[in-house]
């Protein structure tokens, strides 16, 4: 192949690679915004193995364009630096394709890991979930607790209230392990604004129980609203659960710790209302 005919070659090769790299691109910046996130991945692929066949096209021609003028001449040159640099352009054009193909294996394997990674997180916090719901206190503990602190608040005529919090989950966390989570994270954020005399309990599946000693009224709507707003971060953007907020205080709107019982048993469902919530994990959904 003479010299001339190797650069029609080249040029003709590199005339067709332009035009694919022009046709495509301009189709790519079309739909770029318009690409899911989940198709990202099979897209860098597909450039990354766009990118080894051109330079193995484009190295290849350059070789093939200068093999003649480096091994056509005498048998014994002055120098051999052009035989150098054409093995070291093949050397070099290999290496890279061998970085791209290397690259890319190693971000699949990020990804791979990094899933791996988010997955064992999960299960790590639905499990501690389960676990701090499994470990509360249940109702029998809420009503031996409810008539000692009402004991201790009428002998010292201090108030007492009672505060509950409802869970309705949404259709989209029905799942056993999703409702537990989002209990999970519900218990924490009432956990969050409690004072360390407080008491919080489990009285039935996505119902919630706190005792709060010394506190009126006044001062319950005040901690209902903290509690509200910390429900409300928990449950995120996608609104996770919705909920309810019921109190009662003593001895603004009762006067035994019967009557609180009996205004807590009715918030609760109509249906074994005073049952133990605890025996499986997966009943909190």
């Amino acid at each position: 192949m003479t010299i001339r005919a190797s650069w029609e070659l080249l040029a003709s090769l590199l005339a067709e690679i332009v035009g694919i790299i022009c046709k495509y691109g301009v189709a790519y910046m079309k739909l770029e915004t318009q690409i899911a996130p989940s198709d990202l991945e099979k897209r860098e692929f597909q450039l990354s193995i766009f990118a080894c066949l051109a330079i193995v096209v484009l190295a290849g021609g350059l070789a093939l364009l200068m093999y003649p003028a480096v091994f056509s001449g005498r048998e014994n040159p002055p120098t051999r630096a052009p035989q150098i640099a054409f093995y070291g352009f093949c050397t070099l054009s290999c290496l890279l394709v061998a970085y791209i193909v290397d690259r890319q294996i190693t971000i699949h394997r990020l990804r791979y890991q990094m899933a791996l990674d988010r997955k064992r997180a999960s299960e790590a916090l639905r499990q501690a979930s389960a676990d701090l719901l499994s470990t509360m206190p249940t109702f029998n503990t809420f009503e031996d607790r409810l008539t000692m602190e009402f004991r201790r608040a009428a002998a010292a005529e201090q108030k007492l209230s009672v505060l509950m919090v409802s869970i309705k989950l949404h259709a989209a966390f029905s799942e056993p392990s999703l409702g537990l989570s989002a209990l999970g994270d519900a218990a924490k954020a009432i956990s969050r604004k409690l004072r360390e005399e407080d008491s919080i309990f489990i009285l039935r599946s996505a119902y919630f129980g706190v005792i709060l000693p010394g506190l009126g009224q006044a001062e319950v709507k005040r901690l209902s609203g903290r509690i509200a707003e910390g429900l409300s971060d928990a449950a995120g953007a996608s609104d996770r659960f919705s909920f309810k907020i019921e109190t009662i205080s003593y001895p603004e709107q009762t006067t035994s710790a019967h009557d609180l019982e009996l205004v807590v048993s009715g918030w609760l469902p109509e249906s074994d209302s005073k049952e133990t919530p605890v025996k499986d994990p997966h009943a909190y959904v």
